[in-house]
């Protein structure tokens, strides 16, 4: 192989000729356009399919508690009132879409009464029945060791103490009027029956009802949260078959 020759001094080298260029082919062409075109069809109808399917489960919650569609000229409350409805069978808080409804049902003195009960709750959300069950046992505990005269923290002694006092009750023994209740909301929680768990909690002695006063208020937000979305889906309902 010949050596290249060596630019002389202050000379520039010689650029390398570029590669000669392929010439796309009017096949290659053709090819390009109808697979773009394909794609276009393809999310077109993509797009078709997707609009004629239902809604996503998002908002099934809505369409559960009030099946029947707004009409379009709805009145401010109503339309609050649906707004509103996903968010209660939730846990997580919901201020902005309660104050949407405040602010549609102002001067709706039915509505507004609705959603007086809420303005606990929004802020804070509430826990599912689940969650209060999973959560009691550690309340109850609290309670009975209250009931004792110890704090929560007494130790791993007073904690199996009570432990042990409920396992006993549980299989049918006798038992204080804090431990008997505790029993009685297992139960009913067990059932899902969130109303009955609340009221065996009802006229406990002081210092179980402060130790369970933190377990209680989320079972009370879940209960109003509940309450609401019964009451304010019958209201827009019986509202919508009156227009």
């Amino acid at each position: 192989m010949m050596p290249l020759p060596t630019p002389a001094y202050g000379e520039e080298p010689a650029t390398p000729p570029e590669a000669p260029r392929l010439a796309r082919s009017p096949r290659q062409g053709r090819l390009a356009l109808a697979l773009s075109a394909g794609a276009f069809l393809m999310a077109a109808a993509a797009l078709a399919t997707a609009l004629d399917r239902s809604l996503p489960p998002v908002v099934s919650p809505a369409a559960a508690v009030m099946p029947t569609p707004l009409p379009a000229d709805a009145p401010l409350p109503l339309i609050g009132i649906e707004l509103l409805l996903p968010h209660l069978p939730r846990t997580a808080p919901f201020p902005r879409a309660f104050a949407l409804a405040l602010a549609f049902a102002a001067g709706d003195a039915e509505a507004a009464a609705l959603l007086a009960p809420l303005h606990a709750v929004a802020p804070h959300g509430a826990p599912s029945a689940r969650q209060l069950a999973d959560s009691f046992g550690e309340a109850a505990e609290a309670a009975l060791l209250a009931e004792m005269g110890l704090a929560p923290d007494a130790g791993w002694l007073a904690r199996r103490a009570a432990a042990t006092m409920r396992l006993g009750a549980s299989l049918g023994s006798n038992g204080t009027p804090a431990l008997a209740a505790v029993q009685a909301t297992a139960a009913a929680l067990a059932t899902g029956d969130l109303a009955a768990a609340e009221a065996a909690l009802e006229g406990l002695p002081p210092a179980p009802t402060t130790a369970l006063r933190p377990w209680r208020e989320g079972l009370q937000r879940r209960l109003a949260a509940d309450a609401a979305a019964r009451q304010l889906a019958a209201l827009a309902l019986h509202r919508v078959a009156a227009r």
